[in-house]
């Protein structure tokens, strides 16, 4: 399945033409921590008894079924029910143009294990199957595992070498720190987690400047082994890394 982040408003029918509508000011942070939506929700526009909530839903499911996520329903079905004259409404959003690439969602549950993969552009989800290469969308992560906190994270690391600005050395410093470095402990930490959640080995790609065929494990120096895939192609059951990403 072929998915993009959708943007897409939210139409909210104000009961009283006279209400300022700040009740649903926090209807965005509810679907952004319950993983519906992307991070910085665009706006909220008033236009005469009609809010328009703007927002990037991650895929097709999640702006199809938000209202029906059991959080949202808790804390905001009484409010859509005494304050709404009718059901919201969910629109997708028109000539609005987002750089971002095809997302492939995973739905094969057939992976012999996970990779994750610090994110280095925005919106592209980085914990990947290894059979169908499609992505583990973030709506099957519980919200524990703080996965898009650490993607973000990286991600701004990331972009800071990249620009190769007054920072370029620190971030490159901190990308490549593979054993002591808070992004990439942090980094082990969540990859725990999701194999622990998910019950299958998830390895962990690490930062390099230039990939190659024939550098060993980053953390321990081991060769590796098979993992079975044409790239990357070597793993590591001790550190749980995979690498070797050349080309052949």
């Amino acid at each position: 399945m072929t998915d993009k982040p959708f943007p897409a408003k939210i139409l909210l029918t104000l009961v009283d033409s006279k209400s300022t509508g700040e009740e649903f000011i926090g209807l965005s942070a509810t679907l952004y921590r319950q993983n519906l939506i992307f991070p910085k929700p665009r706006e909220l526009r008033r236009e005469k008894n009609i809010l328009e909530l703007i927002v990037i839903f991650r895929d097709n499911y999640s702006f199809k079924n938000w209202n029906k996520n059991i959080e949202v329903k808790e804390f905001w079905y009484t409010k859509f029910v005494k304050l709404l004259s009718e059901k919201p409404k969910t629109l997708k959003e028109r000539d609005v143009i987002i750089e971002v690439d095809n997302v492939t969602n995973c739905g094969c549950d057939k992976s012999d294990f996970y990779i994750l993969k610090g994110r280095s552009l925005q919106f592209i989800d980085e914990l990947t199957c290894s059979n169908c290469f499609g992505q583990i969308s973030y709506s099957r992560i519980p919200l524990e595992i703080q996965l898009e906190d650490w993607q973000t994270k990286h991600e701004r690391i990331y972009s800071s070498w990249l620009e190769s600005g007054l920072f370029e050395k620190e971030a490159y410093k901190e990308l490549t720190n593979y054993k002591k470095g808070k992004l990439n402990l942090e980094g082990e930490k969540i990859r725990k987690q999701l194999s622990d959640y998910f019950k299958l080995p998830v390895y962990i790609s690490y930062f390099v400047e230039e990939p190659d065929d024939n550098h060993t494990c980053l953390v321990c120096g081991q060769k590796g082994f098979d993992s079975g895939l044409k790239r990357p192609n070597k793993i590591c059951k001790t550190c749980n890394t995979i690498f070797d990403y050349g080309d052949k």
